[in-house]
């Protein structure tokens, strides 16, 4: 497979090239072994721009919140300073290493990073295509966040996503993940964004890869 990686301030990136250096560019946060298979599905038809975050419950938050599981680190909201180090130093070394220009970026996100993906659009406009795969819309305060905070300009795309099985989770923060997403989609929805809301089979932590790589055919077409 061809893969470029390089290092931005001692984080790990792995860029995938296109089959061509117009065709879109999708970033997205992945182990190596997860960025490989979503780069062998994704085939060429955009570039992938894969970050090896090791810090996701502060990179990924948009403000502090307690940590969800015992043991856990509490969310500590750096998501602004991480989405600045992101569009202004890590996305034009991937730019310049790969010599692309994209016809448009993609965040696709995650987990927390898929919370990450969909705050973005309210605080960026690099980004203009989006998908939260199992995204934490449940992290609180976020229903609020997105009724008093309008996307201006709009994405052009989004793909929202979340396991069946997600709503049973024991922990009752999260158990209301598919309500909060589906609500997001329908609140980007009525504000004009072309939006689609999907169900998958399985839990959290099933497939991730293919999750993915059917929220980015949904931005491609």
């Amino acid at each position: 497979m061809n893969k470029q990686t390089f290092e931005s301030d001692g984080k790990t990136l792995a860029l995938y090239p296109p089959q061509s250096p117009e065709l879109p560019l999708f970033l997205t946060f992945l182990t190596p072994q997860e960025a490989d298979a979503l780069a062998a599905l994704i085939d060429g038809k955009a570039a992938l721009l894969a970050v090896d975050e090791p810090l996701w419950e502060h990179a990924f938050t948009p403000w502090p919140a307690p940590a969800a599981f015992k043991k856990a680190p509490d969310f500590s909201g750096g998501a602004d300073a991480y989405l600045q180090w992101l569009t202004e130093t890590a996305l034009s070394q991937a730019l310049e290493t790969g010599r692309l220009k994209p016809q448009w970026n993609a965040l696709l996100g995650y987990s927390l990073a898929g919370l990450f993906a969909a705050y973005a659009a309210y605080r960026s406009h690099v980004f203009t295509r989006t998908a939260s795969v199992s995204g934490s819309l449940w992290f609180d305060g976020w229903t609020d966040f997105i009724q008093t905070n309008p996307l201006s300009p709009l994405p052009q795309k989004a793909c929202f996503s979340v396991g069946d099985k997600e709503k049973n989770s024991k922990n009752p923060r999260m158990a209301v993940v598919e309500t909060a997403t589906l609500a997001t989609q329908q609140n980007w929805q009525q504000q004009g964004v072309e939006c689609v809301f999907e169900l998958n089979a399985g839990g959290h932590f099933e497939n991730v890869p293919l999750r993915l790589y059917r929220a980015a055919e949904y931005l491609l077409g």
